[in-house]
């Protein structure tokens, strides 16, 4: 049986289910990290290349349409519906998705943003021992050439719910740094943020704010739609434990469904893949 053939079935099941419903409920950011080009994933957040084409042909086989993140945030906090939508994050901006994702998003024109630690450029991160390497600044200013988006990820990936009660400045730093060091690469504005780790608390939020940005998203699952704090909007976890048939079964999910994502405090211990 080939991959066509493997897919249908559960795509079958989880397209007769949206149908059914008057509206999806929202609109879905699929949170990815590494993409490696063979056929064995080097940890639980890493997909392959064959993988994440699968997921781009669930996506739209359901009927979703895939935007950029900046436009299904402005439609969200205008209060529009952005039931259907779909967009891609790529948290860390590492070199396994300039080599294996990008080429690949590009061929299927498919917009995404890389979630940028803005002082890990070309380097093995600290946060992640034995994983690839982040992309280089030529690396990132080439995606961005080719119309990749750029959003914050701190300057250094630290927990920030670690730096509120630390050194006075330190969690600003992080916050409006990394911003300012990504508006120096691209020469745009970088207004939307994802928390390290997806570790938040009211300080961390009231610092994002304050710092100006548009939106931040966390590690949590769910569905993006009007009602949700623009700074604790969910996302849905991407790793090698998202076969064909359990993200068609999370896209076939109504927004209710989803465990509580909009939490007061998250620094640990939280199932994003519930």
């Amino acid at each position: 049986m080939g991959a066509a053939d493997k897919l249908k079935a559960p795509l079958s099941a989880a397209g007769r289910l949206v149908t059914r419903r008057s509206g999806r409920g929202g609109g879905v950011v699929l949170a990815y990290h590494d993409v490696v080009a063979g056929a064995e994933v080097d940890g639980p957040w890493s997909v392959t290349a064959d993988q994440l084409s699968t997921h781009l042909r669930v996506v739209r086989r359901l009927g979703f349409t895939f935007v950029t993140l900046a436009d299904l945030t402005r439609r969200t906090l205008a209060g529009e519906s952005v039931d259907g939508l779909a967009a891609i994050a790529f948290d860390d901006a590492l070199a396994g998705v300039a080599r294996n994702a990008l080429p690949i998003l590009h061929e299927q024109g498919v917009p995404s943003t890389l979630m940028t630690v803005s002082t890990a450029w070309g380097n093995q991160p600290a946060w992640w021992p034995g994983s690839d390497r982040t992309m280089t600044r030529a690396e990132l200013a080439e995606a961005v050439g080719h119309g990749v988006d750029l959003a914050a990820h701190t300057r250094t990936h630290t927990s920030l719910t670690a730096l509120a009660s630390g050194p006075a400045g330190a969690l600003r730093d992080e916050v409006e740094g990394c911003r300012d060091e990504l508006e120096d690469l691209t020469g745009a504005p970088v207004k939307l943020f994802a928390y390290p780790f997806g570790h938040h608390d009211p300080a961390v939020r009231e610092a994002v704010e304050t710092a100006g940005y548009d939106a931040a998203f966390t590690f949590l699952n769910g569905r993006v739609g009007s009602g949700l704090d623009r700074h604790r909007l969910p996302r849905l976890t991407m790793g090698a434990h998202q076969s064909a048939a359990r993200l068609a079964y999370h896209l076939a999910r109504p927004a209710h469904s989803w465990p509580d994502h909009q939490v007061d405090r998250v620094d640990g211990g939280e199932n994003p893949a519930d």
